[in-house]
């Protein structure tokens, strides 16, 4: 192997609601996604995916339909943790950031 492989993403143990998760970052064959993340008006869908790729990639036996019932009582705990993993925040700064977001936008 070359000194890159130095450069490979660790995976990061988390729980998510009662289920302990080895999660692993992306690789670079996912920037497309980081990209996204920047346009808003392809953001919503570009972390969804994120959450499904990192899922996939960590619970390679998961099928699309397991992820896509996944319930959303985890969604902040699964992004978070997605994102920590990703090296694209940290938790306290993330969770923040998505109470900003929801007081800007309430659901009525």
């Amino acid at each position: 192997m070359s000194k890159l492989a130095r450069l490979i993403g660790k995976p990061k143990l988390v729980k998510i609601g009662d289920v302990e998760l080895e999660l692993y970052p992306l690789k670079v064959k996912d920037m497309d996604l980081i990209a996204d993340l920047a346009n808003d008006e392809k953001r919503s869908q570009a972390l969804k995916e994120m959450i499904k790729r990192t899922l996939k990639n960590s619970v390679p036996d998961a099928t699309d339909e397991e992820i896509n019932n996944i319930s959303l009582e985890y969604f902040e705990d699964l992004l978070v943790a997605v994102m920590e993993v990703n090296g694209l925040g940290k938790a306290e700064e993330l969770r923040k950031k998505l109470k900003e977001m929801k007081a800007a936008k309430p659901l009525d």
